[in-house]
């Protein structure tokens, strides 16, 4: 064991134990008042290799946060926390208003006792924080913090993580946009350029820039996430101005028809040998097939959610995931054979037990997507026909077999009927089951 290669920033004790170290970028020494960071990652080989990668981005983290932390931020969190909101506010307005002596105007300036409270307090911290911090305390002026693009992503990120939200797989998109942002528009553009002095030649050079690597459905969904990144700190930090990249059109984007193809009779006879060998994969596959759901909506299923009564599903958000749309919220009819699998995997389980358990922790809706697709690819070559093709086979199958739009639409929960389904009950389960049992009479006529 001791003959193995080390990771990166992993060193072994004499002990035997594993420890993560890394040095701290000196720019930061006086914020974390230490020079190096460490994290214990076990005894054994395999148990740090485990415990090794959360502990390298819980430390990544700390140096990202600690590095956009704005040193006039960092002043009047301590003046909040030291002298109290009623200062900390006053200091946010600059002071307090005093009529001039003579003549129009006024004057912005702080009463005797919170001036000597100040310069108190930016004396018992200055050997502990830099110097422009303890400097803006003392003088009770903050400096106004530019709001660049890397702040933004910063803030958006942040008030996600505020509202309970797990980011790190927006994290990860993000920082690949963030590398794209700094090689099409310079690196010092995306740190330091005032977001108000970005221009709409700005936004389209970048996205000029994505098209050259990505497809454009790519790069729309990528100038999205920018687009909701900078309407959210407009909003929130009442910037008054416009969002340069709104309603900037990607030519060839859009959800084409032929994005994602449905599979052909005889392909879903194919695809249903690539999942035999595995319970997991036939489950999700012939629920997914039989149903037209979501992924999503299916690995996180609870026992709950299953009405064996009515022999039907219930998509709704859950102690596991919540839903893509309001209008997908619904309850469908189970196959026969669905209907088979999903009984056998509920039995003797507890009503807010996972159906799927292997895949319910986070980011388990991936996992079960790389597993299936693994498969898929076995006897399915065509890029354009992946698992979300069955859902495309459905709404196919459903038209094909003259079923209405609106009702295919209640079935599928398509975000287009959320405001019809929000009058009345919607349809009832005996006319989806009577739609979709012509869809499952083609699939059982193509079943080995």
């Amino acid at each position: 064991m001791s003959n193995k290669k080390l990771p990166k920033y992993v060193s072994k004790h004499s002990n035997g134990s594993y420890r993560y170290k890394r040095n701290v970028p000196k720019k930061l020494w006086p914020y974390l008042g230490k020079k190096t960071l460490y994290r214990s990652l076990g005894r054994n080989y395999e148990e740090m290799l485990a415990k090794r990668p959360i502990a390298h981005r819980e430390i990544e983290e700390i140096f990202r946060v600690e590095s956009m932390t704005h040193p006039a931020e960092r002043a009047r969190a301590i003046i909040s926390s030291q002298l109290g909101s009623r200062v900390a506010e006053m200091v946010d307005e600059g002071g307090v208003v005093i009529p001039a002596e003579e003549g129009p105007g006024h004057y912005l300036v702080y009463p005797d006792d919170v001036q000597d409270d100040l310069e108190e307090l930016a004396d018992k911290v200055e050997h502990r924080v830099p110097q422009e911090v303890a400097d803006q305390i003392r003088s009770g002026r903050l400096e106004e913090i530019p709001m660049t693009l890397e702040r933004v992503f910063y803030l958006y990120l942040q008030g996600k993580r505020d509202r309970g939200k797990d980011v790190r797989s927006e994290k990860q998109r993000i920082e690949r946009l963030a590398r794209a942002i700094s090689q099409a528009l310079g690196a010092a553009v995306y740190a330091h350029k005032p977001l108000g002095d970005i221009r709409r030649k700005d936004a389209a050079k970048l996205r000029d820039y994505l098209l050259r690597s990505m497809a454009p459905n790519s790069v729309l969904r990528n100038m999205n996430i920018l687009k909701a990144a900078v309407n959210y700190v407009i909003v929130e930090e009442e910037l008054g101005i416009s969002n340069v990249f709104a309603k900037l059109p990607v030519y060839g984007a859009g959800a084409g028809k032929e994005d994602r193809l449905p599979f052909e009779p005889e392909e879903l006879r194919e695809a249903r040998d690539a999942f035999t060998s595995s319970a997991d994969a036939l489950d999700l596959f012939v629920v997914l097939r039989d149903t037209g759901a979501r992924l999503g909506e299916v690995v996180g299923l609870q026992v709950q959610d299953i009405k064996l009564k009515t022999q039907s599903l219930l998509i709704r958000p859950n102690g596991l995931r919540g839903l893509k749309t309001k209008g997908s919220d619904r309850e469908v009819p189970l196959s026969p054979e669905a209907l088979d699998c999903l009984t056998k995997r509920i039995d003797g389980l507890n009503d807010s037990d996972p159906v799927f358990a292997k895949y319910s922790a986070e980011r388990g809706n991936d996992r079960a997507s790389a597993m299936l697709m693994r498969r898929l690819r076995t006897k399915i070559q065509d890029k354009k026909k992946t698992m979300h093709s069955l859902r495309h086979t459905m709404k196919d199958g459903l038209r094909n077999t003259g079923c209405p739009e609106h009702l295919s639409q209640a079935i599928l929960g398509h975000s287009e009927n959320s405001v019809a389904a929000n009058y009345g009950k919607g349809y009832a389960l005996s006319v989806m089951r009577q739609a979709m049992e012509k869809v499952w009479h083609t699939h059982q006529k193509n079943k080995p």
